[in-house]
């Protein structure tokens, strides 16, 4: 069987480590880097904003 030629892109991602400085950038800021996180994190924010949020404040124990 005949090895699985890697394309151009998979070269740049590996010599210049894209995909680390993603993780990290999005460890730290919280941001995802791809559309399907980042629709994800939009649409919740948009729920949370019309039906408010489910998460209670520490002022609420009065």
């Amino acid at each position: 069987m005949a090895k699985k030629k890697k394309d151009l892109w998979w070269y740049i991602k590996k010599e210049y480590g894209l995909s680390a400085m993603k993780r990290k950038f999005t460890k730290e800021t919280g941001i995802p880097t791809t559309q399907a996180g980042l629709e994800r994190k939009i649409g919740k924010s948009i729920l949370s904003w019309i039906f408010g949020s489910n998460k209670k404040s520490d002022n609420d124990d009065e």
